[in-house]
Parts: structure tokens; sequence; C-alpha cells
């Protein structure tokens, strides 16, 4: 959130401010020195509780908030987001006590009797689970299970993929992958499902013995079986019953995962996963849960993560100058002969570290030297230009491995 905002003073001593669009204006637990009276935009306001963000209304043109403070003498109870570019006059706490004094005493008496109900209702917003939103997860998954058994091949016992079930859930409800994984953790802790982990692994060739090196094991899916749907449904019920009722608010999700991510990027995970490790997503989006990041830690070992290997991309995947980083030398030395130095300087300009990397090593140190300065001095390349070497690149290597332009 920005906090950027300008401060005004008229000739009356009136003091006014504006915030951006997404500015946020205070947060909770922060000192409430001065009320806010909206001269014009909007403005939100919300409390984070957990992974939720709890919406407790918006204001407008006319309307006063940030109040409750400067009233009961706490700390902000919630945060305000400018939803517009947002004009406000600023109300201090003498002024407000001033306007309050002057008021009839039905007034008074009103105001105070308002202030402790907000306050009693603002402590109910608690970080306890919603009874509705667990049993609404489970009927999902017994939907979703009764589907898969219907198209079953022969009946009986069968699994499904907790990863298909998962996005199913994700596309009905409001919830994130951390929140399924607990209410799916705590379902099988009771033994009303049943969880297995399909595990996989990479294999890199040895070329000296001619074998495939199976390297470290990581958990690809896991594969749910629910044994009696019936009594499924009825332990989901039940428990639901011992969990608080959902509150009234509205609630949004404050953290989104992976695949949430993505779709509301219009792509798909693997890309994001791409542009992850070539570091164009700034590393301060991405968050672990840490109960299960240190489970996993310790699931695969330190070893695991000492080093990473790419997974194989077939030739006719290659789609950017980055990756390049998959492609044999010979290749690459064959096609940068063809493609001269400033197209060449292009391409290093535009490359992520390790292709860029690969680039200056499969050229002699001389070229490499002309084409790494030029690269330097390029300035802010036309994009025009620099797609259609990366074009011109993708279609030589893909023609010279027979798959053409």
């Amino acid at each position: 959130m920005r906090h950027d905002s300008d401060l005004l003073a008229d000739e009356n001593g009136v003091k006014t401010k504006t915030f951006h669009k997404g500015a946020l204006i205070y947060k909770e637990g922060q000192d409430s020195k001065v009320a806010y009276l909206i001269k014009q935009g909007r403005v939100a306001v919300h409390r984070i509780i957990g992974n939720k963000r709890v919406n407790l209304g918006e204001r407008g043109p006319g309307q006063i908030f940030g109040e409750m403070g400067i009233i009961s003498g706490e700390k902000r109870t919630a945060n305000a987001e400018a939803l517009d570019f947002t004009e406000v006059i600023i109300l201090d706490r003498p002024l407000l006590r001033t306007m309050l004094v002057k008021s009839p005493r039905p007034v008074q008496i009103i105001t105070g009797f308002l202030v402790d109900r907000v306050k009693t209702l603002s402590s109910r917003i608690t970080e306890r689970p919603s009874g509705n939103m667990f049993y609404s997860v489970c009927r999902v998954l017994a939907l979703h299970y009764k589907a898969a058994a219907a198209s079953a091949p022969r009946p009986g016992l069968f699994e499904i993929s907790y990863a298909e079930v998962c996005r199913a859930i994700k596309d009905i409800l409001l919830i994130s992958q951390i929140e399924i994984d607990e209410i799916v953790e705590k379902l099988a802790k009771m033994a009303v499902i049943e969880l297995t982990e399909i595990k996989s692994a990479y294999y890199r060739a040895d070329p000296l013995l001619d074998t495939k090196k199976k390297g470290p094991e990581f958990v690809m899916d896991r594969s749910l079986r629910i044994p009696d749907q019936e009594k499924f449904l009825q332990v989901a019920k039940n428990l639901s019953k011992e969990l608080r009722a959902p509150s009234d608010f509205s609630c949004d999700l404050e953290f989104m995962d992976l695949s949430d991510f993505a779709r509301e990027a219009e792509a798909g995970p693997e890309m994001i996963y791409r542009k992850i490790g070539f570091r164009e997503i700034p590393e301060n989006l991405f968050f672990f849960h840490k109960p299960s990041a240190l489970a996993y830690i310790e699931r695969m070992g330190k070893d695991f993560f000492q080093r990473a290997k790419r997974p194989r991309l077939k030739i006719e995947d290659l789609e950017t100058v980055d990756d390049i980083a998959a492609v044999d030398n010979a290749t690459l030395q064959e096609v940068f002969s063809s493609l001269g130095f400033h197209k060449l300087a292009v391409l290093a300009a535009m490359a992520g570290e390790e292709a860029q990397e690969k680039i200056y090593k499969n050229l002699s140190k001389k070229i490499a030297k002309v084409v790494q300065d030029e690269a330097q001095n390029l300035g802010d390349m036309d994009e025009d230009e620099a797609a259609g070497v990366e074009q011109e690149l993708m279609d030589r290597i893909k023609s010279l491995k027979g798959l053409g332009s």
C-alpha cells in the first residue's frame, strides 16, 4: 500500500489532505490523533484477520471516518484505504470534542452509546475459523468425489487427485490453499479421508556410464480417498456445529496462492514459475506457510536445496531468449555465428543472467567483449526490434534442429 498524500491548509486554518487510489490512510494499531471528513472520493475501512480481509464498510463524500479513536482515546482498530483519488478535511480531537460539547445532551448520550456498541461489535471479529466454510469445503469435496465415482469405469473404492479437487474448491469458494490444507489435514486425522503421497523424481543422464541417475524425490501430488461417503458428511456436519458461526461481515482473502495469482494475471502456473526463476517477479510477493514449509524441508532433507536441476526443455517449447539455457552449446555457436554483433548485443541486453552468461560463453573472448560493450551501451531498446531478433533466434535454433521456422 502507498502512503503518498499532500497536506494543505486554507486561510481559515482548515487542513485538507489528498490520497491517491490505493493509498493507506492509516493502519490498525496506530495512534488516533485525527479523524477525516471526505470531500471527494471513497474510502474502505477493513481489518486483516489471519488470512482474510474483513470489510467493515465504505465511506463517501460528506461522511466521517476515523472518529472512534479520538472519541474513545484508543488506538486505531481498523485500516482505512482510499478506493479512488480522495480529498479529506482533517478533524483533530479538540475540534471534535468542541463539536460534541456544543451538541444537545441527548446527542452526547446517543454518541456515547454508539461508541460502546461499535467497540463491542469490533471485538467480535476474531480469528476463529468459520464453521460454514469448513462444511462448505467438505460438501464440495464430497460432490467432487461423488461425480468422479459416477464416471469411474468400475464401482468400489477409488482415488482422486488432491490437486484437482483443490482447484475445484478454490473455483467455488473464496478460500486459499493453506486453509484447504488445514481442513483436509483435520479430516485425515479423524480418518474420514485417506491421503497418499504420489512421489516423483528428476533423472539426470550420465554420459560416461550411459545411464540415468535418480535425483531426490519430491511430492508431485496426493491421492485422496473417502472410504465411507455417508459417514464423511455426517462427521463434517457434526464438526461444523462445534465451530463458531461465520461473521456477518464480508471477507476477501488477503493472501492468494500461486494458482490464484496466475489466474488473476491470466497466465498459466508454469509461466509464473518461470518468471519467478528468472527473477522477473519480486520475491517479496511470495510467502510460505511456516509449519508446512518447515515440515517440507524436514521431509526433503537439506541436501535437496543445495542445487537445482532445470527440467529438460524440448526444442519445440522454446519461447524466449532465456530458454537458450536448455540448448546445447554446439547449436548455439552455429546460430550465433550467423546473427552478427548487433543482434547478439540485443539478445544479451534482454537476456536473464543465466542466458546472458551462456551467450558470452559461446563466443570467442574478443567477440564476447565487443558484444558485451555494445549491449551495455544500447540504452532503451526498440521493443519491436528486440521481439524480432528474439523470434529470429528461436526460428534459427528450431530450423537447425529440423523443426522448421
